[in-house]
């Protein structure tokens, strides 16, 4: 789910009051939904710094947009009726393979060192959190599993280095850890059987 603004530039604050006022509504309707929501800039330049925001929201199967439009507008204030008819959008991002997931997550994580064009003491120099989790509660978990794998000295030293270099650890120089605990969502053997694909 993507929010925008058209009209107003709000600050930091007052964006945040309206996504909880937002939310608000959303969880009075649709008791069961939660959601991770980001904050970002839109980059356009005529829009340059104008915040909207992203939700992954879960527990529900079925918004009307039309209704979420209306709610949005409600709480920004906008005046303009074409903010009312554009200022959602809505994807699905539920697919069998994962792949939507995992690329709506790597663009959910990406942050900004500072807010675009923010004059130094202007009310976006701080803008305090990107990012967020609402009806926390009622997110969905992935359950663990344990799934050993059993490889030979050459393979896990060889397997271990590669995912510290991955990860950029900041280990001494040809020190490589003696053992390694993996936690993946999904199947452990799958992930680990990718990894040693590439070594």
């Amino acid at each position: 789910m993507t929010l925008t603004y058209q009209q107003r530039d709000p600050t930091p604050e007052e964006a945040k009051r309206d996504l909880d006022n937002f939310w608000k509504r959303i969880s009075r309707r649709f008791p069961g939904a939660s959601s991770v929501w980001k904050m970002e800039p839109h980059t356009e330049s005529e829009n340059r710094g104008v915040p909207h925001f992203h939700l992954m929201t879960f527990g529900v199967e079925f918004i009307p947009v039309q209704w979420l439009s209306k709610v949005w507008h409600d709480v920004t204030g906008e005046q303009d009726y074409a903010h009312r008819k554009s200022c959602v959008d809505l994807e699905p991002f539920v697919n069998q393979d994962g792949k939507l997931q995992s690329y709506m997550a790597e663009y959910m994580e990406e942050t900004y060192a500072e807010w675009p064009e923010a004059e130094e003491d202007g009310p976006w120099a701080e803008t305090g959190r990107w990012w967020g989790c609402l009806s926390r509660k009622q997110l969905p978990w992935a359950d663990w599993e344990d799934a050993p794998v059993y490889l030979n000295e050459h393979e896990a030293i060889q397997l271990i280095s590669e995912l510290v270099d991955e990860w950029d650890l900041d280990l001494p120089d040809g020190v490589i850890p003696s053992s390694l605990t993996i936690n993946t969502r999904g199947d452990p053997e799958d992930r680990l059987n990718d990894l040693m694909d590439r070594l």
